[in-house]
């Protein structure tokens, strides 16, 4: 009987500080079969205080990573102001919001993230660090999960090159997990002309 080949493991930047911390709880995705499934399980290890790890393996690489959704039964919304913002839908990168939104192969993380780090606007200030990148995840459950591993694995890769390549935490990065695509949310409208009689007086 043939035996498995040794398989390389890939690990989040928090990963394994969480799971030596007892913050971690892991979900193996291949004992989900939808990202609606994996969703709610992750908002339920949410509620219970701790950071969901995912695990799968994908051709010769086990990729272990953290990842976040909100808790069902919370009120509390995250602030997630002062961050590089990106945007996954199923196997897709969304770039742009609106009318102008474009959508690019998940391959193109790459050449998306260079561009991030190329405008020093996105850095934190008088730091060599970049703003911490959001991306908000969401895959519909008429792809099958293995859609959901091949995006997490392209974010992880792209990640870990950047980071390997400079400061460990060069770029950090949260992975939001959404129950809709937020790219599809309308603006809010502009606020209305001011005319005569918005002048202040009484």
């Amino acid at each position: 009987m043939e035996q498995k080949k040794n398989l390389k493991e890939l690990y989040s930047q928090d990963f394994i500080k969480l799971q030596s911390e007892n913050d971690i709880e892991i979900i193996n995705l291949d004992s989900v079969t939808s990202f609606s499934e994996l969703r709610n399980k992750m908002g339920q290890i949410t509620c219970e205080g701790k950071v969901s790890g995912l695990r799968f393996e994908l051709k010769d690489t086990i990729y272990n990573i953290t990842g976040f959704s909100d808790c069902p039964s919370s009120r509390v919304i995250g602030c997630y102001f002062r961050r590089n913002l990106l945007y996954v839908r199923n196997d897709s990168l969304l770039i742009e919001n609106g009318k102008s939104k474009k959508r690019k192969p998940i391959a193109f993380l790459k050449t998306e993230l260079n561009e991030i780090m190329s405008k020093t606007y996105n850095f934190q200030h008088n730091e060599d660090k970049l703003k911490p990148a959001l991306i908000h995840f969401y895959v519909e459950d008429k792809y099958p999960i293995e859609t959901t591993k091949r995006a997490l694995k392209e974010i992880a890769r792209q990640f870990k090159e950047i980071n390997s390549q400079n400061d460990s935490d060069y770029f950090k990065y949260k992975i939001l997990f959404e129950g809709f695509d937020i790219t599809n949310i309308p603006p809010p409208p502009p606020p209305p002309e001011p005319n005569e009689f918005d002048n202040g007086k009484k």
